[in-house]
């Protein structure tokens, strides 16, 4: 099956951006069997949409097609890009069948996991390392979720920019409403576990996270603590998943810059996790958020406990998220300047 081409809207009249189009190429986005997938650059690119750049998606779906997505998308990738003025490669495997189409035009890549676990499923190093570093030498731009690896120097080329976060969407909601909505006992304290994929992803760690779930259960014997999972839901009802929870645990091995993380901080929602991505620097003077210094279970477990004793405050959880910069809207902006500068540094190079 050939990549799929969806136009997003066209620039606003009377815009000062009215000749930006951009070319989005990624191997996640939202389909009808996993309407969660890749969400999170959905909603990037609809944040450049209302901020009046021309946009046009082609989704190269190689979860549900394989490695024949990448290779019949080469052509699709070559004819589109001829209308637009930049091209912006979601995912390293994008950069792989975009480089193939030699396109000519300036080209931005985003790293969507932390350095050198971009090629899931990639045993060998060596073939890791040799795939992450052509994308870092090839790219014009290539922006990374989590801190630019040091290993890369300090290139202005790179650049540390994450996903912003709709905060409209993500809203603090009366925790009763929510567990009613979900049928959820009003009684018991919830953790809440978030996986794109499955509850089994390899780097999310379920099995971290029932073991500290076990741990707290034995240190709480009075109190009814409970997992909540979720995977694979509709986007309207995550909102009610978010809110329903009293703490949000991330128990990943690696991650860019995690969402769910920001979603749970733009409901009030406390957050424990694993010192991953750029999670030290998001949750940095937030009440009521830890990094934990281990991926033991037993020290997530002594923070989780923690904020089982703790008195939250959710709005204030909200404020201090909301203060870092981190909406769709600001991170929008950054994206357009990056844009415009990558296309006049290339012009300016003759490339």
């Amino acid at each position: 099956m050939s990549p799929s081409i969806r136009r997003l809207g066209a620039a606003r009249k009377g815009s000062c951006l009215s000749t930006l189009r951009v070319l989005h190429i990624t191997n996640a986005f939202p389909y009808a069997e996993v309407p969660e997938y890749g969400v999170f650059v959905k909603e990037q690119i609809d944040s450049l949409d209302r901020a009046g750049v021309e946009t046009k998606v082609l989704f190269m779906n190689g979860r549900r097609d394989g490695k024949s997505a990448y290779t019949k998308g080469v052509s699709d990738i070559r004819k589109a890009a001829a209308n637009y003025d930049i091209l912006h490669c979601h995912h390293l495997y994008s950069g792989f069948a975009t480089a193939l189409a030699f396109t000519g035009k300036p080209v931005v890549l985003s790293f969507l996991n932390d350095w050198l676990h971009e090629m899931d499923g990639v045993r060998s190093e060596l073939a890791r390392k040799l795939g992450c570093g052509f994308g870092v030498r090839w790219a014009d731009k290539v922006i990374f979720k989590s801190p630019v690896p040091s290993v890369l120097g300090s290139s202005d080329r790179f650049v540390n920019l994450p996903n912003g976060v709709n905060a409209d969407q993500f809203h603090i909601v009366p925790r009763e409403e929510a567990r009613a909505r979900l049928g959820l006992d009003p009684a018991a304290f919830y953790v809440l576990f978030v996986s794109s994929k499955d509850k089994n992803r390899a780097q999310k760690r379920y099995d971290r996270f029932a073991a500290t779930m076990d741990i707290v259960r034995q240190a709480n014997p009075g109190r009814k603590v409970e997992e909540l999972v979720l995977v694979n839901q509709p986007r309207e009802r995550v909102l009610d998943f978010f809110n329903s929870a009293d703490l949000h645990l991330m128990s990943s091995d690696f991650e860019g810059s995690p969402n769910s993380v920001k979603e749970a901080l733009c409901c009030g929602v406390p957050v424990v996790t694993t010192e991953v991505g750029n999670v030290v620097e998001m949750l940095q003077d937030v009440p009521n958020a830890h990094v934990s210094p281990s991926f033991e279970p037993k020290a997530l477990a002594e923070l989780v406990q923690k904020v089982i004793m703790a008195d939250i405050d959710r709005q204030a959880i909200r404020d201090g998220f909301l203060a870092k910069g981190l909406s769709q809207e600001a991170i929008a902006q950054k994206l357009i300047s990056l844009y415009q500068e990558t296309i006049l540094r290339k012009r300016k190079n003759g490339k």
